[in-house]
């Protein structure tokens, strides 16, 4: 699976800068096949997902926003009132990597059924997607292929996961 990063230009906007991933060719980016979805009875979590990320704009991409997930992150962090208001599910789970306060990774993801992400159809493949590439970007770290500090420190990396 080949994975090339590219900044996500509409929201890299302040403090952070939001990268997302394109796999394979795709005509879409893995964020643009997440921001296509309907959740129609998750309006408000989809809302407080959003939220988040325009919040991480001005204050950066503080620990506390997000879920740890093995080596990926999820959003939203998953409160009493989104377990609250979901009976059926889990919620929605957009995975992500945070790599540093100003630097995030937007990935995909969809409504999560099972506790555990490996278990759940609708999430499983993101799950996967999101750790592969988190394994192969702290690689690429200790390797030296690239800078964190750098603001275009992902921009056009291609890689092989």
């Amino acid at each position: 699976m080949i994975v090339l990063f590219e900044r996500i230009d509409d929201i890299s906007i302040g403090e952070i800068d939001f990268y997302t991933a394109r796999i394979d060719n795709n005509d879409l980016t893995e964020f643009e096949l997440f921001v296509e979805k309907e959740f129609p009875s998750h309006k408000k979590e989809l809302e407080i997902l959003y939220s988040v990320i325009d919040e991480m704009k001005i204050r950066g991409a503080k620990s506390y926003y997000f879920k740890p997930e093995r080596e990926a992150n999820a959003l939203p962090k998953v409160t009493q009132e989104i377990i609250t208001a979901n009976k059926k599910d889990f919620g929605i789970r957009l995975y992500c990597i945070r790599l540093t306060e100003k630097v995030v990774v937007l990935l995909n993801g969809d409504i999560k059924t099972e506790k555990n992400p490996v278990n759940c159809p609708n999430v499983q493949q993101h799950f996967k997607n999101a750790v592969k590439i988190a394994r192969e970007l702290d690689r690429l770290l200790k390797e030296g292929e690239v800078n964190y500090q750098n603001s275009d420190c992902l921009l056009n990396i291609e890689s092989e996961i």
